[in-house]
């Protein structure tokens, strides 16, 4: 057999947009129309694009954040070339990395892809924090949102060839570094994610492994670096062959995807469902999500949590001149898109108000790296 592919919020949270002022539209994919020039610009994650698309909607009416999604025409013009015209035409950000690579490069550090772009970006959409924090350094990360992450297989493969729905944290690590290479007697192929998405770069810390390790584990497929992160279409198996494909998949887009055109609290969940025929493992007996199988919530007490961020100049939010609209957008609990919780939540993050191990408050701004 050939291998194939893969082809709740309640009233209260409805009242809580509705008191917001939160806008109960679609979210755009892109600013739309494309001359939509809003005051603040910004790019990279796949992970939180949908979430920040929903965000840009709820705040200001609309008018002050542009995101860009991950995916979609390969240029973007994120200002009014009558202002910037180096802002014409970029080549957009796929992923956290080139989001972060980006900002910088609108700040002057360097180029992106070759091209200078001076005042292009405001932030950056990252679903990873910093590999190398820093409290002096050039970058903010601020969270606005809990993310967890498992791993995914077809549903045929778990129904069909009896792949386990349980994995631990032990037998992961052994998969991605082809120590094991069977699972319930199934050859397992373990997946990548694109090259520059946080999703990937998280994954990869969760397995101990290193970027520059990978070519010592030829059993990890990226497939010429197609694999687009929480897209479960990629995901194949095979009956006489008696295999099938892992690969690490955002639960908070897994539930936003299964949500694809619902309304949940008066926010339109404006999404693209890629999940396909993917289905979520639990991991040391623990689920990925809560509540029903009709409303899933991301559950917080999941081993394998993240913080989500959006990324901005250092220099925006202190010192002697910040920029009072990337504060007040960004920055503290009583910011806009904090207070926008309704939104977060209804795209499947979890909220956080206070700091706990490993974890940050929305809107706090400790986090700092240059990169």
């Amino acid at each position: 057999m050939k291998r194939q592919n893969l082809a709740r919020v309640g009233a209260a949270l409805g009242a809580a947009v509705m008191a917001l002022g939160l806008a109960v539209g679609p979210a755009s994919a892109d600013p739309d129309p494309v001359t939509d020039y809003r005051q603040l610009a910004g790019a990279g994650s796949d992970t939180t694009q949908d979430a920040v698309n929903g965000l840009g909607l709820a705040v200001g009416g609309g008018d002050v954040i542009a995101s860009w999604d991950a995916r979609g025409t390969a240029t973007i013009t994120t200002k009014s070339p009558a202002q910037n015209a180096a802002c014409t035409d970029i080549a957009r950000p796929n992923g956290s990395g080139q989001g972060r690579t980006a900002l910088l490069a609108s700040e002057g550090v360097g180029q992106w892809m070759g091209k200078s772009i001076p005042g292009c970006f405001d932030f950056a959409r990252s679903s990873s924090g910093p590999s190398s924090p820093n409290p002096a350094g050039t970058l903010t990360y601020v969270p606005f949102g809990v993310d967890a992450v498992t791993y995914a297989v077809h549903s045929d493969a778990v129904n069909a060839l009896g792949f386990p729905s349980n994995l631990t944290r032990r037998q992961l690590e052994g998969i991605y570094k082809c120590v094991i290479r069977f699972v319930n007697g199934i050859e397992v192929h373990p997946l990548l994610p694109q090259s520059g998405s946080g999703t990937r770069q998280f994954w990869l810390a969760q397995v101990d492994i290193l970027e520059q390790e990978l070519a010592s584990y030829p059993c990890i497929e990226q497939r010429n670096n197609t694999i687009q992160e929480h897209d479960g279409r990629v995901l194949e198996w095979d009956l006489d062959e008696n295999s099938a494909d892992i690969v690490p998949f955002s639960i908070a887009q897994y539930i936003a995807q299964g949500n694809a055109g619902e309304t949940h609290g008066g926010v339109l969940i404006d999404v693209e469902n890629r999940r396909g025929s993917a289905v979520l493992g639990r991991i040391g007996g623990i689920a990925p999500t809560t509540g029903t199988a009709a409303d899933p919530v991301l559950n917080l007490n999941f081993p394998i949590v993240r913080d989500v961020y959006n990324v901005v100049p250092t220099h925006d939010i202190e010192g002697g001149a910040p920029d009072a609209t990337i504060v007040n957008t960004f920055v503290g609990l009583s910011s806009d898109v904090c207070e926008a919780r309704p939104v977060i939540e209804a795209y499947g993050f979890g909220f956080r108000q206070t700091p706990v191990p490993g974890g940050l408050a929305c809107g706090a701004t400790t986090l700092r790296a240059n990169s």
